[in-house]
């Protein structure tokens, strides 16, 4: 089988890519990043790279389609749909490349001593033991077991194989005194009197992930790192994991291995932070979506992406860490969070179990990703939906879109016919993260550059035609040094079908509850994308209900809270279970009312103006 070399630039990575293999292909092989927002299906431009030396493949029809003829003879392809003819370097531009820069760990901060009572599932126990003699020959664990019984009956009762491997030539290395880890009577670790204990909490997202690192003698919060999801390049939403997949069951077994190496980086960046070892943490946290859930522990997903959209289980679950593969102590365990439907994981368990609810008056909780999940909180009662309102709010499917990393254009506004940009970092514009796609929405909404029904007008100034395509340029060549950005009337129907899938989803939550929108006491945004949109561009675009701005609350990631929750006491996890059974789940797909409400919310209301706007 014939190979090409490719050099990636500007990594300089230089790796084969086989015959009948796209360059995404070979990229993700090599664990190489390259967005891929649509999952390598050709329906986005995340993957556009440039071929800037050697054998010039011909463009793919749909590439023809997209690329100007200009842009075509510079190189320019997609990743995803390009087979190589011959040996060339690859230029992959900075918004399909950057780190990002927002993955959300913001939340209720390191102390938690006065939310949550410090009674963890693991147990640290201190001991000091009486050296063996020819008088005395009980054996070590005998020993331990006795020296702990009157204080710690029951602690002891089983051991960790692993850890009895080592265990009796540790013992004498400590000179007989150190302290032990144990969880429901089972001692999982051990080590020196002079150690350090740890636990970690992991809120694993679709497309980001966070994690915690957290003392399990004082229950302080002492590292706290995001990154990236590396499964992203596989896609950004659940239905195209599930499409890889159906197509190529082995695919399963990848975005596993992705999910797991993820995990031991964060160990291990936050245990370096800390001046510790991966091996001191003895038990992990997780809170993920169902889809997340099930890749991780192996667990078939094809059904989850067809209807009924049914688990293959819903339960909270402990296993070893060593049979993920996840590098901690050798008899640590990992515990994931319950979920409540096939699109109502984990990770909204969570959020709920850290929220905090007005007493007496409904609450809305929302965590708008790819997919959307919202509950309804009143008293006892939660009722939960979700919709699939797609990646257009990270950036994704978004022409020049972009993770939220240095030069992703983050805060819009137009001013007397001038467009006025922020980005991240205050760095050269080199695309737009979700922040920023609803802004531009809410600004040629309000500006008057589209009409109600987000058709963009041919008299503006910034608009203009590509094609037979319309586009608002929002940044120029002069001002990116290079390409310039714009916002499509595809980008535009993209964010009106998402906000009218979250907001009939809304409407219909509120409808099988019986409640009115002027009902509600607050609604909650939370997670990534929820801390750092504008509530104004929201409302402006008709996302959110127009209510008071003290009724909406920002709370950051409340799922990685709630994971901590889960790791500092064993009565979160009850009431992590208990929320889960509490949960009435509404599948909207079985509304026969849903497609005319999603009908009725596509188009831009009349909403109040954002102040800034002329």
């Amino acid at each position: 089988m014939t190979a090409h070399r490719i050099t990636f630039e500007p990594m300089q990575d230089v790796i084969d890519c086989n015959a009948g293999e796209t360059i995404l292909e070979a990229a993700r092989r090599e664990r190489i990043r390259i967005s891929s927002s649509c999952g390598g299906h050709g329906t986005c431009m995340s993957c556009a790279v440039q071929i800037t030396d050697g054998t010039l493949p011909q463009a793919h029809e749909a590439d023809a389609q997209v690329f100007s003829d200009r842009r075509l003879g510079e190189g320019w392809r997609r990743a995803c749909i390009t087979e190589l003819n011959g040996d060339c370097t690859i230029s992959v531009p900075a918004r399909s490349t950057a780190a990002p820069v927002r993955t959300q760990v913001d939340g209720l901060g390191n102390n938690m001593a006065n939310l949550v009572d410090f009674e963890p599932m693991v147990k640290v126990i201190h001991f000091e033991l009486d050296e063996p003699t020819l008088e005395d020959g009980r054996s070590d664990e005998t020993r331990l077991r006795d020296a702990l019984a009157e204080d710690y009956p029951g602690a002891c009762n089983t051991f960790d194989a692993a850890l009895l491997r080592t265990f009796a030539l540790d013992l004498r290395k400590w000179g007989w005194a150190g302290w032990l880890a144990t969880t429901e009577g089972e001692v999982i670790a051990a080590g020196s009197r002079e150690g350090r204990v740890f636990g970690m909490a992991v809120d694993l997202g679709t497309t980001n992930m966070s994690g915690f690192l957290v003392d399990m003698m004082t229950g302080e919060t002492l590292a706290a790192e995001g990154m990236e999801n590396p499964q992203t390049s596989y896609g950004a939403d659940l239905i195209t994991y599930a499409s890889h997949i159906r197509r190529n069951p082995e695919t399963a077994k990848i975005l596993q291995e992705l999910a797991v190496e993820a995990i031991n980086q964060l160990a291990a960046d936050m245990c370096e932070a800390v001046g510790a070892q991966a091996s001191d943490i003895v038990e992990i946290t997780i809170a993920g979506n169902t889809m997340m859930h099930h890749l991780l522990l192996g667990l078939p997903v094809t059904q989850l992406a067809m209807s009924p959209f049914i688990p293959a289980y819903s339960d909270a679950f402990d296993l070893k860490a060593r049979d993920l593969n996840i590098e901690v102590a050798p008899g640590g365990y990992v515990h994931l969070l319950p979920n409540i439907a096939g699109f109502v994981g984990g990770d909204h368990v969570a959020s709920l179990l850290a929220s905090e609810f007005i007493d007496g008056r409904p609450v809305i909780i929302m965590d708008i990703g790819t997919n959307t999940e919202l509950s309804l909180v009143e008293g006892d009662n939660i009722t939960s939906v979700s919709c699939p309102s797609g990646p257009a709010f990270e950036g994704g499917n978004i022409s020049f879109g972009m993770r939220a990393a240095a030069g992703a254009i983050e805060s819009v506004r137009l001013k007397n016919n001038e467009v006025q940009l922020q980005t991240i970092g205050d760095e050269t514009p080199v695309g737009i993260c979700g922040s920023g796609v609803m802004d531009v929405a809410a600004q040629l909404h309000l500006g008057g550059v589209c009409n109600e029904r987000g058709r963009l007008q041919k008299n503006h100034p910034q608009v203009k035609e590509i094609g037979k395509n319309l586009v608002f340029v929002l940044a120029d060549e002069e001002a990116t040094g290079g390409q310039e950005i714009t916002f499509s009337q595809d980008d535009l129907r993209a964010v009106q079908l998402a906000k009218a899938a979250i907001r009939s989803a809304t409407d219909l939550l509120l409808k099988h509850t019986g409640y009115t929108e002027r009902d509600l006491g607050q609604i909650i945004i939370a997670g990534a994308f929820g801390s750092y949109i504008d509530v104004d561009s929201a409302l402006a675009i008709g996302l959110l209900p127009d209510l008071p701005y003290n009724r909406f609350a920002q709370v950051g990631n409340a799922a990685g809270d709630g994971a901590r929750f889960a790791l500092l006491s064993y009565k979160q996890r009850e009431a992590a279970k208990d929320i889960a059974l509490r949960s009435n789940y509404i599948e909207l797909a079985s509304d026969k009312g849903f497609m005319k409400v999603f009908g009725s919310r596509i188009n831009f209301e009349k909403q109040r103006a954002i102040k800034s706007v002329a």
